[in-house]
């Protein structure tokens, strides 16, 4: 987490471990007053000191640009774990019927 010299929270992320033994970069927010602060980039940087490889994460696809600049990159039809299967077919099945991209997978190796 990330808070203020106060102690007010300002920002969180998790590593999210799934029953397929991947494990998610997950729930990534910033309180609105403190984006463009780097915030984030910081709660990104402490959480990959000592995540385990691969990490995944599933993003809108505006945000991959954040994403790669640690390294992250966008997997298409690439193999993944069980848990990431089930999201991209869900995002398949989203994108046939809308017509639009709702959000990608990327991974770290």
């Amino acid at each position: 987490i990330a808070e203020t010299e106060t102690g007010d929270l300002i920002g969180c992320v998790q590593l999210k471990p799934h029953r397929d033994g991947s494990v998610e970069l997950a729930s990534l927010a910033v309180e609105e007053d403190y984006r463009g602060q780097g915030v984030a980039r910081r709660l990104i940087e402490r959480l990959l000191e000592n995540s385990p490889r691969p990490l995944y994460l599933v993003c809108r696809p505006a945000l991959a640009p954040l994403y790669e600049k640690f390294g992250f990159r966008m997997i298409h039809n690439e193999p993944v774990s069980p848990f990431f299967q089930r999201i991209r077919f869900l995002f398949r099945a989203v994108r046939l019927l809308t017509k639009e991209q709702q959000g990608v997978i990327m991974r770290l190796e």
